[in-house]
């Protein structure tokens, strides 16, 4: 079941990204998304199976990264239907359709977990949930900093035409950024409560890095309120804050399935 969900699902990413790089100055259709939603359930489908077996879930690293490629998609397509966020499919569907490839092809160090309360589980979908949001805000910060040079170098035709105005732009970014923020908020505090010795030596990576991207954020939610921040210093401690997460998250898994395993 997960390999004939798995390359539905590639197909029809590939499939919807093509069709919304052909309808890139065009609204969001019915002709756009069905394809895009036809793919995500058919790649949610591959993701949990893969995670859920029956010795336990399996979170190793590839079988993360493709669901988290999945809560992108999901999010964004569902963001897309209030704000003008499908052109940024055009990258995201190419993006999962790897993720299930690598899943396929890349024999991953199985990571079982078992009998874990709801509290910890809870940690885990929330974590899972704040770096995906994260990752868009990163990902829409990055089409902001590029939307932004354009503009001064008065290139018009391209990316800039394709684009919601920059005002739209950095509030969608300040809305991806608090949604991730609160997340990654309960993300910390359900760890803190419900993880047995969070500071645990092959955590302390992960958990000091979380903390530190959640500092960064604070700052970055702080100084948009009380000083107006905006443009490249709100661009700048996104993608700051994003790193650390991904040293954290990515770092630590690595690191335990490569060097101490």
């Amino acid at each position: 079941m997960n390999l004939y969900s798995s390359i539905a699902a590639i197909t029809l990413y590939l499939v919807a990204a093509g069709i919304q790089y052909r309808l890139i100055n065009t609204p969001i259709s019915y002709r756009s998304l069905a394809p895009g939603l036809l793919a995500t359930a058919c790649h949610a489908l591959a993701a949990f199976t893969a995670i859920s077996t029956s010795a336990g879930m399996d979170l190793g690293v590839i079988q993360v990264l493709s669901l988290i490629t999945w809560l992108i998609c999901v999010i964004t397509l569902s963001a897309s239907l209030r704000r003008p966020l499908h052109n940024l499919l055009i990258a995201l569907y190419p993006l999962a359709a790897i993720s299930l490839a690598a899943e396929l092809l890349i024999p991953g160090k199985q990571q079982f977990l078992q009998h874990q309360s709801p509290g910890v589980l809870s940690h885990i979908l929330l974590s899972i949930l704040a770096y995906s949001m994260l990752t868009i805000a990163a990902v829409q910060a990055i089409v902001l900093a590029l939307q932004n040079r354009m503009l001064r170098d008065h290139q018009l035709k391209g990316l800039p035409s394709i684009l919601p105005p920059l005002q739209t732009m950095e509030a969608m970014l300040f809305e991806l950024i608090w949604a991730g923020f609160v997340l990654l908020s309960l993300a910390i505090t359900t760890g803190a409560v419900y993880v047995d010795d969070i500071l645990a030596q092959h955590l302390l990576h992960k958990t000091v890095f979380s903390v530190l991207s959640w500092v960064l954020l604070a700052i970055l939610l702080c100084g948009r309120a009380a000083l107006g921040w905006r443009g490249n210093i709100a661009i700048r401690w996104t993608l700051w804050a994003f790193a650390c997460l991904l040293l954290g998250y990515l770092g630590t898994k690595i690191a335990l399935s490569l060097i101490i395993h």
